[in-house]
């Protein structure tokens, strides 16, 4: 606390100077004793006086306790009278603090600070009247006319600024002139207001804004209103006012809620037009608060050619356990027809449900689902009906494919085993295929070290592991096959609740148990081996059998139930290494050139299994069919047409592994950079010259013919300083192709492709492709495209394996994230390809997507692409975003195309508020 110390216009007479001084003390002491900061402890002892010069008088009236009473103390104890004043008053001034001799009228000046309880008041100029019980309030204006110490007033969490305030802190009342307090998300100020004990405000002159500024862009004026805290604001006679302009616009009364909860109610809904569903209203129905942990929204549409929509979403969540949501839609939309009366309609659902535990147990529940009918995504725009968090890529309207997965997890504690059962779905929107995995049962050991001592001490079979997995399944499918011979596609039965039944029925079951067993240890003192044992067994509980038809073809004879398994095994050994080169400069700004090769040297084996005859059926290609003397078919099979066919083809786990197998694998990975050091470089830097280059291929040892495996190549780069990255692939085939013609003397002959067993360089070529990729992409952003170029080189001199290094190296965004204020990022892809017996085929695409803010308000999106086959731009989509202080503008642009559409919209940015917007729609639907 800061006293005054500057001179006061006052006189005082001399005579009096000495006997007042002892009373000032008094005084000082006296109001002291009741300031905050800081707060004076009264004395346990009797604080002496001082000696006077002049003697006073002995005091006729003897101090308290000299003599004794002789009444007797009452048995019954009177309590002390009660004040008006509930708690201590805690005040503070860096100014002055004046007070009266009685101490009921106190004076704070500047920067003045009350506490009573949760009440809380602060303001250039404050008196206390004890007397009357009130705290009075003041501000000013300084000289250039701000507004300085005008008073803020606390009540507990309400905060109300105001030009003037009078309180009494004994009725808990205020009369406030120009008061401006939070409601919510909302600001109310009022020219005159008056709060009662239960803090509610009634104001007259009224205004109501979501924004925070002194000049708000638009209000809500009112003449009076009452403000009820948590709950709402009621209004009298309104209108609304924009930048200080008045607007045609209001009502006789309103009401605004300012919960400081969520609460049930009704959803307004959103009108607009279409030339296929005609006029709609959009989004209306009612919002259910069911508790503080679950909530639910039933909406809908109607259209005013006979369509409609049902959306049901709801979000629940347990604290520290787990959160979801659940979504379900239903429509019903008219065809093509433009006709207001028709009776042709499409009914479609879509359903999604997300569940996300939250909890660190041993247990884990989670869900991802999404399925819909074929046509849903078609004649739905996902948008409408979804919540926000919800609409992401899996539910576009150009996705062909959904997934959902519900799955359970169980980790037994103190031991290396865990269980999981999941159903999954896969659905392909185009094919209309669907596939069903319910469910799946799995339960897996992790790798257990046996000959690991617990002792701490190391011995020669440390690193030797074991592990199991076991995995059930029973696979639900509407695919029916080839059901006939000539048959060139799969028939594909609808997917309804009457033939489910006969799917489930015809399920395929099955349990594939694989123990695989491992060791590595040092070699040679740089390489590193590594053998290993793999067993596999698959359960099944049906099998086919086959028979040749009267046309010499193998046909599925019967289905032999019963239990049966399949035992397969494989052991390999790899051999890995790594190798560096260095080449330094002595002159020139390049210092250093590195070379890393890491090659690598596998082999693995697998028996022959096709002679068990419960695992394959000995076939033959039939050359003619002709019938004998005595009517018996006779079937001529073609030289060298033995093959062998499996017993359980199309089974949940596939069949047994064919043929005998004893290949040598190579890989080779190379990277290469080197380091530069320029004029203005204090230190050399590092130049990545070669991301990665990597080949492999594999040899076996045990076929009959074409021993050498495709040999893979794959390479990543930066060129011109680091602006683009380039990654290409390619797979050669490096056995020879030879042309024959087919049936020469009719008029169907055609020409067609075989493959020998005769290696291509033999005739000076390398092979022939069969596919290979190119791909060149750039950010033309430099912070972004920095951290790409970093991530690569950290992926290459990473130790993942090899099949994963091309695919990081490949997409760099999977490995690292970044924030930048506008990207631009641009890519070409080419594809070629091949195969036997086709022609070849080259596809070219060019995409560009990005953003960037011209300011803090302005953000621009974008996303196109070209296909230069089809000659068509894929969906392009242009976004424009205006922050506007309180509001929001926003404009969605799909220029050309089947979804072509258009969306703008302005709007208060306040939930409260968020039906006060202007939109403009054009739906996708019009192109329909």
């Amino acid at each position: 606390m800061n006293f005054s110390l500057k001179a006061k216009n006052l006189t005082f007479n001399p005579v009096f100077v000495r006997h007042f001084s002892l009373l000032l003390f008094l005084l000082i002491s006296t109001v002291a004793a009741a300031q905050v900061e800081p707060r004076v402890k009264t004395p346990q002892e009797v604080i002496s006086t001082p000696n006077d010069s002049i003697p006073a008088p002995a005091d006729s009236i003897p101090p308290p306790g000299a003599l004794k009473d002789t009444l007797k103390s009452d048995t019954v104890k009177t309590p002390p009278p009660k004040g008006d004043i509930e708690t201590t008053i805690n005040y503070s001034a860096k100014d002055s603090i004046r007070a009266t001799l009685d101490n009921q009228m106190v004076w704070l000046y500047g920067d003045a600070k009350i506490k009573y309880g949760e009440v809380e008041l602060e303001a250039e100029e404050i008196i206390i009247d004890y007397a009357n019980n009130t705290l009075t309030a003041h501000g000013r204006r300084d000289s250039l006319g701000q507004r300085v110490g005008y008073p803020i007033f606390k009540n507990g969490a309400e905060l109300y600024e105001t030009k003037d305030i009078v309180y009494n802190f004994k009725t808990r009342r205020a009369r406030i002139s120009e008061v401006v307090t939070t409601q919510g998300e909302g600001y109310v100020s009022s020219r005159a207001a008056f709060k009662n004990e239960k803090n509610e405000i009634l104001s007259l002159h009224n205004s109501y804004t979501t924004c925070n500024l002194e000049h708000p862009h638009f209000r809500i004026i009112s003449s009076k209103a009452k403000a009820i805290p948590h709950d709402k604001i009621v209004s009298g006679p309104f209108y609304f006012e924009f930048n200080e302009i008045p607007l045609p616009i209001g009502f006789l009364f309103g009401m605004f809620p300012s919960p400081r909860k969520s609460s049930s109610g009704i959803i307004f809904p959103s009108y607009g037009e279409e030339r296929r569903r005609g006029f709609n209203l959009r989004n209306g129905g009612y919002f259910f608060d069911i508790s503080e942990y679950v909530k639910l929204a039933l909406t809908g549409d109607i259209y005013s050619k006979g369509g409609h929509a049902v959306y049901a979403n709801s979000s629940y969540l347990k604290r520290y356990a787990y959160s979801g949501s659940v979504n379900f839609a239903y429509s019903r939309n008219s065809d093509t027809d433009e006709k207001i009366e028709t009776n042709n309609y499409t009914q479609d659902f879509r359903l999604t449900w997300s569940h996300s535990p939250q909890s660190k147990g041993n247990g884990r529940f989670s869900a991802s689902v999404n399925a819909a009918t074929s046509t849903f995504n078609r004649n739905n725009f996902l948008s409408y009906g979804t919540p926000a968090a919800q609409y992401t890529a899996a539910l576009s309207n150009i996705s062909t494919k959904l997934s959902s997965n519900v799955s359970y997890s169980h980790r037994f504690a103190g031991t290396p085993f865990t269980m999981a059962i999941n159903a999954s779905h896969n659905q392909d929107i185009v094919t209309k295929n669907v596939d069903l995995a319910l469910p799946t049962l799995t339960a897996n050991m992790t790798n257990i070290y046996p000959f690991q001592k617990k002792s701490g001490e190391t011995g020669p079979l440390d690193n030797f592991s074991i592990s199991y997995a076991m995995t059930a399944q029973n696979r639900i499918t509407n695919n029916l096959g080839r059901r006939t011979i000539t048959s060139t596609q799969d028939s594909i039965a609808p997917f309804t609740l009457a033939n489910f039944s006969r799917f489930f029925e015809n399920g395929r079951k099955g349990i594939r148990h694989s123990i695989p067993m491992s060791y590595s240890f040092k070699a040679f003192k740089y390489f590193t081996m590594s053998p290993s044992v793999s067993f596999e067994s698959k359960w099944y509980w049906e099998k086919l059998d086959y028979e040749y038809n009267s046309r010499g073809q193998l046909v599925v004879k019967d289905t032999i139930e019963g239990f049966n398994t399949i035992e397969n095994y494989s052991v390999s050994t790899s051999l890995t290494t790594r190798m560096y080169g260095t080449y330094f400069f002595k002159k020139g700004k390049v210092k250093a050139i590195r070379h890393v090769v890491n090659p690598s040297i596998s082999f693995g084996y697998t028996p022959d299994f096709t002679t068990n005859n419960g695992y394959f059926f000995k076939a033959h290609r039939v050359d003619s069919v002709y019938t004998d003397a005595n009517d018996q078919l006779v079937m001529v099979a073609a030289a060298n047409s033995e093959y062998y066919k499996s017993r359980h083809e199309g089974s949940v786990y596939g069949g047994s592994t064919t043929g005998r197998s004893g290949s040598i694998g190579f890989s080779l990975g190379n990277n290469v950079e080197m380091k530069v050091q320029g004029e203005q470089d204090s230190v050399a830097r590092k130049v990545m010259l070669l991301n990665n280059l990597s080949l492999n291929t594999s040899y076996n040892l045990m076929a009959d013919s074409f021993n050498l495996a495709p040999i893979g190549i794959a390479a990543n780069t930066n060129i011109l300083d680091n602006l683009f990255n380039l990654n290409a692939s390619a797979t050669l085939d490096p056995y020879s192709y030879q042309s024959f013609l087919v049936n020469p003397e009719t008029n169907s002959r055609r020409t067609i492709e075989r493959r020998v067993d005769r290696y291509v360089w033999r005739d000076g070529k390398l092979g022939r492709i069969t596919s290979a990729t190119l791909a060149v992409s750039t950010n033309l952003n430099p912070k972004a495209r920095d951290k790409n170029n970093s991530s690569r080189e950290k992926i290459s001199k990473s130790d993942l394996p090899q099949q994963e290094k091309d695919y990081l190296i490949e997409n760099p965004d999977a490995y690292v994230d970044f924030d930048i204020p506008w990207s631009l990022n641009l890519s070409y892809n080419a594809a070629y390809s091949h195969p036997v017996n086709s022609a070849e085929r080259i596809t070219q695409t060019v995409t560009a997507n990005g953003d960037f803010a011209l300011s803090k308000q302005w953000k621009f999106t974008y996303s196109t692409g070209y296909h230069f086959e089809d000659g068509e731009f894929s969906i392009t989509q242009l976004g424009i975003a205006r922050d506007l202080h309180c509001w929001t503008m926003s404009v969605n642009w799909t220029p050309f195309g089947q979804f072509q559409q258009f969306y703008f919209v302005i709007n208060v940015k306040s939930s409260l508020l968020q039906d006060l917007k202007l939109e403009r729609r054009k739906p996708f639907f019009d192109n329909l």
